[in-house]
Parts: C-alpha cells; structure tokens; sequence
C-alpha cells in the first residue's frame, strides 16, 4: 500500500481537475488488459477513487466490476492475465493522477516536490534509490507525467509507471525562477 503524504481534501481537489480534464480530453490510460466493461466503467470508479478513497478501493472496484479479461495474447500464445493486474493498473493510475494534484498544489503554494519512496519495496531497484531525494519543479513533473501517460517514456530522473513505488511530495523549499 502506498504512503501518499499529501493525500487531503486540497489535493483531492486538484486530482478531480486532472481526471476530469483527462476525461473530457479522452486522455485517460485505459488498460491494454481491460475488456468491454472496463472500459466503459473506468472513468467513474478512478472519479469516486479520487473523491473517497485511494488505489486500494480503485483496485477493489475494478475486480468487483470484472473489468478485466481473464486471458490476454502475447504473440501466439494465450495466457491468463495476472490476479494482481487490478492492483498493479490502480496503483499507478492513482499514483499519476495523486502526482498531478501535488504538482499543481506546489505549483499554486511556488514550491517545489520531492521524489520520495511511497510504497515499501524489499529490494528498491537502484534507479529508484538513485533518484529519491531529488528536488523537482513540479511544472516540469507535470508536463513529463501528461506526456507519458503510463509512465514508460518520463526519463530516468522520474517516477516510472505502476511498479516504481516512487511518488512526489510537498516540500517547503520555494520554486527557483
């Protein structure tokens, strides 16, 4: 489970702008793993995820609306799709969507993010602790985050897409001009 330190009404607040404006823009990252019904019911379950809960209750609302296919192709080869795939999918998607939020709250406050560790990991991958700590405009998060909507194509100094554990933070420290 992830820790998000600033998950609170006012980033909330900012969160449901970037989903709506997602929505609106038809710019959300539907699962390739997703049949019919979540497709259609996606949109809604991240809103309520967003307003009241967190990548949890997404992943549980996903399962419970079977909105995943019980098998995907890979090449010729039919396999079944993973019982962690909800889980994996709603962890990044609320992780994107709550790095959002914080990006736009920083930006209104000037300050700038941190990258910091949200989710414990066993064994971190040394990318990951390589880059914790690291101080961020969180306009430049933003763009990156809005250009690579499922986290492949951001660059090695961020947060990648579902398995990274990494999130962004407030930080006191005022945004350099």
């Amino acid at each position: 489970m992830f820790n998000f330190e600033n998950l609170d009404q006012k980033t909330r607040q900012y969160m449901l702008i970037e989903v709506e404006e997602a929505i609106k823009n038809s710019q959300l990252n539907h699962s390739k793993r997703f049949n019919e019904q979540g497709i259609q019911r996606y949109s809604q379950l991240l809103l309520e995820a967003v307003r009241n809960g967190n990548e949890q209750t997404l992943a549980t609302a996903l399962q419970e609306q079977e909105c995943f296919n019980s098998h995907e192709k890979q090449g010729a080869v039919t396999r079944k799709v993973p019982t962690n795939a909800p889980l994996t999918f709603a962890e990044g998607e609320f992780n994107n969507f709550y790095m959002r939020g914080v990006c736009h709250r920083a930006f209104g406050e000037g300050h700038m993010v941190e990258i910091y560790r949200a989710k414990a990991a066993s064994t971190p991958r040394s990318v990951s602790k390589l880059i914790e700590g690291n101080l961020e405009d969180p306009r430049r998060v933003l763009l990156l985050i809005k250009n690579s909507l499922d986290g492949s194509n951001r660059g090695s100094g961020m947060p990648t897409g579902s398995n990274s554990g990494l999130s962004i933070r407030l930080t006191a420290v005022p945004v350099q001009k």
